[in-house]
């Protein structure tokens, strides 16, 4: 059963470009995993500094493959600096 992820975030102001750029590798890398249908980041309109990321999967195990692979890791570890506050994240 596919599945759909919504990751929400808001990125401290002085750190847009660098979230800007780690996002758009996220974005390459992901969208090149199997099972990974799509994935995109939108920017909010009127709000420059919050973002989604809108992700589908082909199941659960792309899911969890794309969290084990390094990209996603560094991408996670990297966002505690950059982020206002924890991402919220739904899963569909």
């Amino acid at each position: 059963m596919k599945k759909v992820i919504n990751a929400r975030m808001t990125v401290i102001p002085e750190k847009l470009d660098l979230f800007l750029s780690l996002a758009a590798t996220m974005v390459q890398k992901s969208n090149a995993e199997p099972g990974c249908i799509l994935y995109k980041t939108y920017q909010e309109v009127g709000n420059p500094n919050s973002f989604i990321f809108y992700e589908v999967y082909e199941n659960q195990q792309a899911i969890d493959d794309h969290t084990a692979s390094v990209h996603f890791k560094s991408f996670k570890g990297q966002m505690d600096t950059i982020l206002v506050e924890k991402s919220c994240v739904e899963i569909f």
